[in-house]
């Protein structure tokens, strides 16, 4: 097989779960925390070589606590011993164990009515004092109150039922906090003075319900209507939650951990987003420039949610930390958004409860495969997020050699960003000679060893980061790792394959499970370094020849089946592979019609993974030599880097568009033009027009 071009600079060694005897097999105490996610029978013994240790980081934080890195670390080390509460022995340096759930363009408003009679004075709540902050995060008076009774918390069921059960209610109980507060708060009782306290000392909070009934820019006038629309508003917002979380499940009922892990986060965003919608600091009363409350939740509002709140629930804010980092956020940011949408649009760090519910449906991974591709697509945005390319241009491609691998790395990705539209408005424009000149451009670039060495050594670390966003996706990934180790996930990826046969074609194609076994492996190595002992698919398919066995059948049969063993007997495994990529191209440019169905059958390469290791991936991504499909190994060498993933125009997470519908075209032309034409002009690239 061929190996791979990563040049990895992590400072960290470990060892990967290997599966173990049953003797040794112990479950975390986590291990169960997904609530109605399937038995999994995972060997959670570790192999691990207790010499082993998970240095410091090269690089020290600038301040004195736990990198993101060494937490992560230190946890899966823990979890690998099968004790996921344990101490960190002395001679482990840089253990830490992050503990479960701790936290770490709407029109004018209509006038509110002043008839409303307020809580607690005769006329309208000046919002504007806050409580002290201990006040603001007192909050057992709303918790043990009638609108926090097991009916009411019933609604947060689906966002706690990753936590351990003793846990779970009391984590619902501060995710209904907004809610009770309000409700207390317009009944006027006799803690009513204290909810709206808790109101005023929550900043986010406050301008939520302040804006609740008639949205527009905050006043500081709290009435009743505000309170009583506010709750409301939440509630339906969290049984669409509810709803999503549902759906997933039914449509994936074996999901892997991390990715139901994702799904459960981002819906604890959509319960929400009459809070976060209102969080960032430019639409608090009195903010300079104050802005309107417009139905859209930004990058700044997650961050505000994280800090300055001591009321709101551990979980949300572990949630907003998660998607308020860039790789995350352009997953929701631009969620859903196909067609003449997707071709007008750009990432803009804002996402509204629609592109939250349509990520949820149709774009968030749903096995291992498509976590590691979403998590290196996230990682690669994380690395450039930074990078001011503002004043670059065509001189990046004339003369490469003047400009910093990152530079040219984010060129990179904005290009790809670029293309994503481009593709998606091609009936809208003549966009031929354009895609044309981004693919070689985006080539370019891809090939350029100063953008491959920055990515091999990013894509691991911001990946650590990124896992380690909240303790339960970190348990999540673990769990996964024991049980691609295994083989389990691999068969479980290859029984969904089996369930997709058709009538008409009783072959199954198992080539995405073996795509999604080479980049969860890959993963594993981005997250513990390239000295962990990660086993290879070779390794992996050694211990379970039932699945090998069943692989190379499926294999050979098509091969019969469409006549290749016969046309292509003679042929060498370069020109085997070219054959390979042909068809493959030529499916996915078929393929256009269908919502991201490009990504969906083109492997689960993310774009960091196309960036800098396109050469050394795609054989596992498009078949996998280990299980006797022999072209694999030829593919990285034989065809050109932009390739057949780049045509697809990058993975999972930035899919290309349903066909655009030739509605109101000429509007659409304009906005497809103002979205992409200062990319094009920027970097000397031929405008589709």
């Amino acid at each position: 097989m061929a190996t791979s071009m990563r040049i990895s600079n992590s400072p960290y060694s470990g060892i990967a779960p290997q599966p173990d005897s049953e003797d040794s097999t112990r479950q975390s105490s986590l291990g169960n925390a997904a609530l109605n996610a399937p038995k999994m029978l995972l060997a959670q013994g570790a192999a691990a070589n207790p010499d082993v240790k998970f240095g410091p980081a090269t690089e020290q934080p600038a301040s004195g606590a736990e990198s993101p890195e060494k937490q992560l670390l230190a946890l899966l080390l823990q979890l690998f011993k099968g004790n996921a509460q344990a101490q960190p022995e002395p001679g482990v340096s840089g253990g830490q164990t992050l503990a479960p759930g701790t936290a770490t363009s709407g029109a004018t408003p209509a006038a509110k009515t002043t008839a409303t009679v307020d809580v607690g004075t005769a006329a309208p709540t000046q919002a504007s004092k806050p409580a002290d902050p201990v006040n603001g995060s007192e909050a057992s008076f709303l918790d043990d109150s009638k609108y926090s009774s097991p009916k009411e918390l019933e609604r947060w069921a689906p966002m706690v039922a990753n936590l351990p059960p003793e846990q779970r209610e009391q984590a619902a109980k501060e995710l209904n906090r907004p809610i009770a507060a309000a409700r207390m708060a317009a009944e006027k009782g006799p803690d009513a003075a204290k909810a709206m306290d808790f109101i005023n000392a929550n900043p986010a909070l406050k301008t939520a319900v302040d804006t609740g009934k008639h949205g527009g820019k905050a006043d500081g006038k709290i009435t009743d209507g505000d309170l009583k629309a506010f709750a409301k508003n939440m509630q339906k917002a969290a049984d669409s939650a509810d709803k999503d979380v549902a759906n997933y499940q039914k449509d994936h009922p074996d999901a892997d951990p991390q990715s139901l892990e994702m799904v459960r986060s981002a819906a604890l965003m959509r319960a929400n987003e009459p809070l976060t919608k209102a969080a960032d600091p430019k639409h608090a009363l009195g903010a300079d420039g104050e802005t309107k409350v417009d139905g859209l939740t930004s990058a700044d509002g997650l961050k505000a949610i994280q800090d300055g709140n001591p009321g709101l629930a551990g979980a949300l804010k572990q949630s907003a930390k998660t998607w308020s980092q860039p790789g995350f956020l352009t997953q929701i940011d631009q969620g859903g958004l196909q067609g003449r949408s997707l071709a007008a649009h750009s990432p803009d760090k804002l996402f509204s409860a629609s592109n939250i519910s349509d990520w949820i449906k149709k774009q968030a991974p749903t096995n291992g495969g498509e976590f590691a591709s979403v998590l290196s697509d996230a990682a690669t945005l994380n690395s450039v997020a930074n990078t001011d390319i503002s004043k670059l241009g065509k001189d990046v491609f004339e003369n490469p050699s003047n400009y910093s691998g990152e530079q040219k790395a984010a060129v990179m990705v904005k290009l790809q960003q670029t293309q994503q539209s481009v593709v998606a408005g091609h009936d809208l424009r003549k966009t031929e000679k354009t895609e044309d000149a981004l693919n070689d451009k985006i080539a370019q670039l891809q090939a350029d060893p100063d953008v491959q060495a920055f990515l091999d050594q990013q894509i691991p670390q911001q990946s650590r980061t990124l896992v380690s966003s909240t303790p339960q996706l970190q348990q999540a990934v673990n769990e996964q790792m024991q049980r691609v180790n295994s083989g389990q996930a691999l068969q479980s990826d290859m029984a969904n394959a089996d369930k997709a046969v058709k009538k008409d074609n009783s072959n199954p194609d198992y080539s995405n499970a073996i795509g999604g076994l080479s980049a969860q492996l890959q993963m594993q190595k981005d997250l513990l370094g390239d000295n962990a002992n990660v086993p290879t698919t070779d390794q992996i398919l050694g211990t379970r020849p039932d699945l090998q066995g069943r692989i190379q059948d499926a294999y050979e049969r098509s091969r019969n089946e469409s006549g290749a063993a016969n046309d292509q007997p003679h042929k060498s495994k370069a020109d085997t592979a070219k054959t390979i990529y042909d068809d493959t191209k030529s499916g996915l440019s078929a393929a256009k019609d269908g919502y991201d169905a490009v990504a969906k059958s083109a492997g689960r390469a993310g774009l960091g993974e196309v960036a800098a290791k396109v050469g050394g991936r795609v054989a596992g991504m498009v078949v996998g030599e280990a299980a006797g499909m022999a072209a694999g190994a030829a593919i990285g060498a034989s065809i050109p880097v932009v390739g057949w993933i780049a045509d697809a125009a990058m993975s999972l997470g930035f899919g290309i568009s349903a066909i655009i519908e030739a509605v109101k075209k000429h509007k659409a032309q304009k906005a497809f033009d103002h979205n992409v034409d200062p990319v094009l002009d920027q970097f000397g690239i031929p405008k589709a027009h």
